[in-house]
């Protein structure tokens, strides 16, 4: 071998192994941004008839390692068609998970207080659509987490779930007299210190205590998202047979804060 293709070799090896290098790093450092403001926390009561302003919600565009979810957030895959939003899931790759999601976040942290929100959950297997409550290491706090999801193999049910501190003692499953994925509804949940009751169309429909499951004491984002999860995930969502294109879609976000009488999603006239 001259020398000539021996500098070659070894140059050819140093570009491989800094490709390496850079997809390797890419990898163990996905595209995430952390969203720092914490708000306020004051009630509020946003219909999305009147816009959507981005001042008051943040779109999340970032993919992460997980063992959990397969879908990154795609900030395109948010859509303002007056007088709702909808979160679409889709076949469209993105870096490292084979499915693109969406995600928005209410701007600042909630904590005590009435949740609601007007819509309609997506419809498939694989398709997850919620709304809930959460914080996590991301933002230096524990993970606290209060749900309301729709599982797309069975949306005549509410998947519900609370998070103290990392801990869970399992899901809760709630039946509905209709399909979530064919009508719009109103969902809530009242989050006291000792206490959380779900909501159908005001209508309690189930509580747990402190004295059943723990209860989270920390403020946290408000949340919608559409995801799909790993295999392991299947036997709880279904294997990702949805639509390409499945849309979970949002009429009305409301917070009241405990102890407040303002007005909220029950109150407009959204559906």
């Amino acid at each position: 071998m001259t020398r000539a293709r021996y500098a070659i070799s070894i140059f050819v090896v140093l570009t491989l192994l800094i490709i390496i290098g850079i997809a390797a790093y890419i990898w163990s450092h996905p595209k995430y941004e952390i969203v720092p403001d914490r708000g306020d926390g004051k009630s509020f009561n946003r219909s999305f008839s009147d816009g959507f302003e981005e001042t008051d919600w943040y779109i999340s565009d970032f993919t992460f390692k997980s063992l959990f979810y397969r879908a990154g957030w795609v900030a395109e895959n948010v859509h303002f068609e007056n007088p709702s939003i909808s979160l679409e899931i889709n076949r469209k790759p993105v870096d490292h998970q084979p499915y693109s999601g969406a995600e928005v976040q209410k701007r600042g942290y909630y904590g005590f207080g009435r949740y609601e929100v007007v819509m309609q959950a997506a419809l498939g297997s694989g398709a997850v659509s919620s709304f809930f409550t959460h914080t996590d290491a991301t933002f230096g706090d524990p993970h606290d987490e209060i749900d309301i999801e729709f599982l797309g193999n069975d949306t005549r049910q509410i998947h519900a779930n609370v998070f103290a501190d990392g801990k869970t003692t399992g899901s809760i499953y709630i039946d509905l007299p209709f399909d979530a994925a064919e009508e719009i509804h109103l969902y809530a949940f009242d989050w006291h210190p000792d206490s959380v009751t779900w909501f159908v169309d005001g209508e309690p429909v189930k509580t747990v205590t402190s004295a059943e499951r723990p209860i989270p004491q920390n403020p946290g984002r408000i949340i919608m998202n559409i995801w799909t999860g790993t295999h392991d995930q299947y036997a709880w969502h279904g294997p990702p047979e949805f639509e390409d294109g499945a849309r979970a879609t949002y009429y009305c976000v409301s917070f009241r804060a405990l102890g407040d009488d303002t007005p909220q999603c029950s109150d407009n006239d959204e559906r």
